[in-house]
């Protein structure tokens, strides 16, 4: 068995593990999509926001709604196995380490493509969103987003006693990361330091991109101008930047403390 049949592997145990635990399952497969759809019907859809509908504009956003249930997908059963030692078992086994890991990440970034995409259909068809402008920023912001998302799973699994507290984590992340990006009210209420702290939240920068990515305008002036195809990518130079810090950070923390022994151990 090669590495990629490995990977697939491990990614359908974890989907085949997740729909057994109908809680989790109905958490992870189906509120993102009701957050999504109840942000985009709410009153912000009769405003303009910089000369685009609300609504449009809240129905692109939304699209990111999908990542930080990936922290929850990937953070829950890095440690569940880690308490169950199936990752110690794992570890003893031909099974590469970072086939192991990527099996958790390629099952939790479809679970959150197949949900964009519905969200993405639902923006284009009931809220009246364009077709996306950039193509390839749009794929650059959600890959980028899941990596982001991934890195700080694993890289928090280690400070996660048990299953229970694992959800109780990924809402705050879940919250934070929401209010940074301006999904619950907008961002412009805060003071200008307040501001400055949402725009470095690990969602803030996909959200930027993904409008940029969409809309074809550029959120970050004031007056959101129209922007080309390769300027899109230009524009999107900061939101990247923090997306990859985010990125560090997580690397950083799994080699800090990720550990493959339960923590009851």
């Amino acid at each position: 068995m090669n590495w990629l049949s490995m990977v697939w592997a491990q990614a359908r145990l974890n989907q085949t593990v997740l729909l057994r635990q109908r809680g989790m399952a109905f958490t992870v497969l189906l509120l993102p999509l009701f957050l999504a759809f109840v942000y985009t019907s709410g009153p912000q859809g009769a405003e303009m926001v910089n000369g685009v509908p609300g609504g449009v504009f809240a129905a692109v956003s939304a699209i990111a709604v999908v990542l930080p249930f990936s922290y929850m997908t990937i953070a829950t059963a890095v440690v569940v196995r880690r308490e169950e030692r199936v990752y110690k078992r794992l570890r003893g086994s031909a099974l590469p380490t970072s086939a192991i890991f990527a099996g958790d990440i390629v099952h939790a970034t479809i679970l959150g493509a197949v949900q964009a995409v519905i969200i993405l259909v639902f923006a284009m068809g009931v809220a009246g969103a364009p077709m996306p402008s950039n193509v390839p920023l749009l794929l650059l912001a959600f890959l980028l987003g899941a990596a982001v998302f991934a890195a700080l799973a694993i890289g928090t699994a280690g400070l996660i006693p048990n299953y229970e507290v694992a959800q109780l984590v990924a809402l705050p992340v879940l919250f934070v990361s929401m209010f940074g990006a301006g999904l619950m009210f907008p961002v412009s209420v805060l003071p200008e330091w307040g501001q400055r702290v949402a725009e470095m939240l690990p969602l803030s920068p996909i959200v930027a991109m993904m409008r940029t990515a969409i809309l074809g305008r550029d959120f970050a002036a004031d007056a959101a101008p129209a922007v080309g195809f390769l300027e899109s990518f230009q524009v999107s130079a900061v939101a990247i930047g923090i997306g990859l810090l985010w990125i560090g950070v997580g690397l950083w923390s799994t080699r800090r403390y990720f550990r493959w022994d339960p923590r009851r151990a």
